[in-house]
């Protein structure tokens, strides 16, 4: 969604508009159609959604494990972690018998 609201900035803001687009998102007249309508609310709920996903991330970082048959399994969640499993920043580590 934001690559998409991205490409309509740099669009609109580098270009003059010239003629008029006929189809899915323009009438004849050059008037928005419900589906541009409809586009770019979904594109604002997409933005929103994206918003809440980063302020969730931020509160709860993601995590990540490993384990290995000489050091047993270890979980730690960092700012850094990439695998998108929400958690709380903290570590520990269980040692096989």
């Amino acid at each position: 969604m934001a690559a998409l609201r991205g490409w309509m900035d740099f669009y609109s803001g580098r270009y003059a508009f010239v003629g008029k687009l006929v189809g899915r998102f323009y009438d004849e007249n050059g008037a928005p159609t419900e589906a541009l309508r409809q586009a770019e609310a979904a594109m604002e709920e997409g933005l929103k959604l994206k918003a809440e996903s980063d302020r969730r991330k931020e509160q709860f970082p993601p995590c990540n494990s490993e384990w290995s048959s000489a050091k047993g399994s270890r979980f730690w969640c960092s700012r850094q972690s990439r695998s998108g499993m929400g958690r709380r920043s903290g570590s520990f580590s269980h040692q096989a018998l």
